[in-house]
């Protein structure tokens, strides 16, 4: 058997430090989860309207929404990591479209597409090694 050579560091390498990076991305956003909620909640349980911006046609006020749904970060995430790794834009993907399901963010677009992007590489890879596999069976056998 050979041992490592300098493309299999570098490899080993790159994915740990996505990993690292990975691992950094969700602690920093779990603790800001928490900060994320600024919607003002009055002594019903019910939302508090903003400011006032104008009546209905049939004289009912208008008010301006008082939070703006941020895009997801998984689904950004999934994404990114969809183009460059494949597997973790899966599992990001997956992620993201279960918190948009409960939450009702947007995002759904940039989740799928990373799902989809994600699949393709893994299919390749798939691919990829049975051709390998394949190749060496024949070559053993000549």
């Amino acid at each position: 058997m050979v041992g490592i050579q300098g493309w299999h560091l570098l490899v080993l390498l790159v994915v740990a430090a996505l990993i690292v990076a990975i691992i950094i991305v969700v602690v920093v956003l779990g603790s800001k989860s928490s900060a994320r909620n600024t919607t003002q909640v009055g002594a019903n349980g019910q939302p508090v309207p903003g400011p006032q911006i104008g009546y209905s046609v049939d004289g009912q006020p208008l008010f301006q929404r008082n939070t703006q749904l941020e895009t997801n970060v998984f689904a950004i995430l999934a994404l990114v990591l969809g183009i460059l790794t494949g597997l973790f834009g899966i599992i990001f993907g997956h992620v993201a479209l279960n918190q948009i399901q409960r939450t009702g963010q947007p995002g759904r677009g940039m989740a799928l597409a990373g799902l989809i992007i994600g699949y393709v590489w893994l299919a390749l890879w798939l691919l990829l090694i049975l051709g390998v596999v394949v190749a060496h069976a024949q070559a053993v056998v000549s």
